[in-house]
């Protein structure tokens, strides 16, 4: 197969890269910002196509297109001016270039902030929701009109672990950084409780799980699917946590949704629309979430524990 890939040298391509180079025989296609950034193994050089340019270069990428079977769009932009203009028109566009040039299977990048718990689209997310998450909804909504010319499958993660400490060329996650700040607060934090329900997921896992349905026989139609590990409760998660540094969670004190408005008069904090929504909906699990096991394939990351030991923030 050619598989097309942006956002290559981000946390997930790297690891969808590596997935598809270790673990397959197919050719890539990747779009970088800086190919300096993306090294290939000699090995591996025949069989990948480095294009070095931005999202919104599509003539840049356009002769690269033929006989593509899979493209996987990846890059987005995380917030500012062109928020839109990239993880939504960009995205738009390329779909369409791919399908034109007889791509039969585009698989893009959502996050499970657009959806209800039921795979539904979340109204609140497109009304208040950051820049980066309504145009994530904007771009779910018009990406799936095109399920009538080729296979579109929505890709949506949830909490998203990643980063190697054996590997610094590999970025940390949001997520992998939060908690590594966490860690002078773990003093306080193994303290502290609250309701609250939610999933983590390795960007390898996210890898295997996109590699195991790309190469499946695709259709015209579309598909969602929330990426994840079984859901966790917030005080399962503080306790893992609190145990990989070495302390024993004791949970004391339970932060109450009804803090919240009070806690954000008092602190010198901004509480936006969407932060309310979230802090009065803490059961922020998914029905049907998948990771490799779902699929008969080996989980990366288990549990938070061993993210942490890759990371080499927990302790031995």
């Amino acid at each position: 197969m050619r598989i097309f890939i942006t956002g290559a040298s981000g946390c997930v391509g790297r690891y969808l890269v590596e997935e598809f180079l270790t673990e397959t025989a197919h050719d890539l296609v990747l779009l970088v910002r800086d190919a300096g950034k993306m090294p290939v193994a000699p090995e591996h050089a025949g069989r990948v196509t480095l294009i070095e340019g931005d999202l919104r270069d599509l003539d840049r990428m356009t002769p690269h297109m033929d006989g593509v079977d899979v493209g996987i769009l990846v890059a987005t932009a995380w917030g500012g001016e062109d928020t839109y203009k990239v993880t939504v028109d960009a995205n738009l566009a390329l779909a369409d270039a791919l399908i034109a040039a007889g791509c039969g299977h585009v698989m893009f990048f959502g996050t499970a902030s657009v959806l209800d718990g039921k795979g539904g689209m979340l109204a609140e997310a497109g009304e208040i929701g950051t820049d980066y998450i309504r145009a994530k909804f904007q771009l779910v909504q018009a990406i799936e009109t095109r399920a009538a010319k080729a296979r579109i499958t929505g890709l949506y993660p949830t909490l998203v672990f990643g980063g190697r400490d054996a590997d610094p060329a590999i970025r940390w996650s949001h997520f992998a950084n939060l908690l590594a700040e966490a860690k002078r607060w773990t003093g306080l934090l193994r303290f502290l409780s609250a309701d609250g329900l939610f999933h983590v997921i390795h960007a390898a896992d996210i890898a295997r799980v996109t590699r195991h349905l790309a190469e499946r026989p695709a259709t015209p139609g579309t598909e969602r699917l929330v990426l994840g590990n079984p859901a966790k409760t917030v005080r399962a998660m503080v306790a893992a946590y609190c145990g990989a540094m070495g302390r024993r969670a004791l949970p004391v004190l339970r932060l109450r949704q009804s803090w919240v408005p009070a806690l954000a008069r008092i602190l010198p904090i901004q509480l936006a629309e969407w932060d309310a929504y979230c802090a009065r909906h803490p059961d922020q699990s998914h029905a049907g979430a998948v990771n490799p096991a779902s699929y008969g394939l080996p989980v990366h990351m288990p549990g938070i524990t061993d993210g942490l030991r890759e990371l080499g923030i927990a302790r031995p």
